[in-house]
């Protein structure tokens, strides 16, 4: 009965120290193609996402000109 116990445990730790490093290798891989995919092919694509809503909607007075004249 003692052999099995240590037969037992033995298999369990020899399982947990090839199974734990292939697990976390694979989660890894995994996190960085999901990360990969995500990042936008156009470097200005990101830099839009990044900026605060002042910097998306343009400078402060951008609307205080008068409208371009029009031709008749």
């Amino acid at each position: 009965m003692a052999s099995t116990l240590v037969l037992g445990s033995f298999l369990a730790a020899s399982l947990l120290t090839l199974l734990l490093p292939v697990g976390l290798l694979i989660a890894l891989v995994l996190y960085h193609t999901r990360s990969i995919i995500r990042m936008p092919r156009d470097p200005a694509q990101a830099a839009v996402h990044a900026a605060g809503a002042a910097e998306v909607e343009g400078r402060p007075d951008a609307g205080e000109t008068a409208p371009p004249p029009t031709q008749t």
